[in-house]
């Protein structure tokens, strides 16, 4: 049986299954803005995750279940929860990621009519004290940059290597998903008009790690080293707070983008594998 989740003890599930499986720790306060969302097998062995995403008619989902506790069917029943909680979202689809080594989560996917539609390549800069630049144009995203930098995600995400054709969400959902818990954020200004925008994202409760959440850079204005120098000053300011790491994902077909990483150091390993299917 799949019950929604209600309280801090379901909470806790998905904190604990989330840890042994992926090694990324939240709190239960972390969880509890998406705990609408969240699905739990009753057996407190797993629990689904299925939200609106930017991929258009297309919902994100998340099945995790204890590695100990696979084969006894608890994926099954919450993919099948999964699929109906997407459809209730009005989703013709949905789409989610298996890691680049899990060949049997991959399988499971397939065999429930997800396809391969993509691979991403995973994207690291250790830190060091004291080092990154920032370009005289880049600054801290402020209310009044808001606007501007929401017209670049309307241009820019169209354009990104995704499930499929992604969208901007409407402009509160966005400012409550990209920059309310976003670390950090900046702009880059050209004449007072916002040209890009770049964010680094929390890890939970960890100290040591921060990850890229969104770059982008008006169309009009790419291969100007914009994105470059976005990406300069997070180094700049993630090493000043004693981060040691930042790392993104991306398609391997986004080769803009891994050579922008490249140049500013990062090294490229193997990434997750993007599925989608029918719900």
């Amino acid at each position: 049986m799949i019950r929604a989740a209600a309280g801090d003890s379901d909470l806790d599930l998905c904190v604990r299954v989330l840890a042994a499986v992926e090694g990324v720790q939240l709190s239960i306060d972390q969880l509890r803005p998406v705990q609408e969302r969240l699905l739990v097998h009753e057996t407190d062995h797993g629990y689904a995750f299925v939200n609106d995403s930017s991929v258009a008619g297309s919902a994100y989902a998340m099945v995790r279940v204890l590695p100990s506790e696979r084969g006894q069917g608890i994926g099954s029943e919450l993919a099948t929860a999964a699929r109906d909680a997407a459809r209730a979202l009005g989703k013709e689809s949905a789409w989610g990621v298996v890691g680049a080594d899990d060949q049997a989560s991959l399988r499971f996917a397939e065999s429930r009519g997800f396809l391969e539609v993509g691979r991403d390549v995973k994207l690291t800069r250790r830190l060091s004290p004291g080092e990154g630049r920032t370009g005289v144009a880049i600054v801290q995203l402020e209310e009044e940059h808001r606007a501007g930098a929401y017209a670049v995600a309307v241009a820019a995400i169209p354009d990104m290597v995704t499930a499929g054709q992604a969208e901007a969400r409407p402009y509160e959902d966005w400012v409550e998903q990209e920059l309310d818990d976003a670390a950090v954020a900046f702009v880059a200004l050209e004449d007072g008009r916002v040209t890009g925008y770049a964010t680094l994202q929390s890890l939970g409760d960890d100290r040591a790690r921060l990850e890229h959440g969104f770059t982008g850079v008006l169309p009009e204005c790419r291969r100007r080293g914009i994105a470059t120098a976005l990406g300069g000053a997070q180094i700049a300011w993630a090493a000043a707070r004693g981060y040691e790491e930042l790392f993104t994902t991306t398609g391997v077909t986004n080769t803009g983008l891994r050579r922008q990483k490249a140049k500013l150091g990062y090294v490229e390993e193997a990434g997750p594998i993007l599925v989608r299917g029918p719900v």
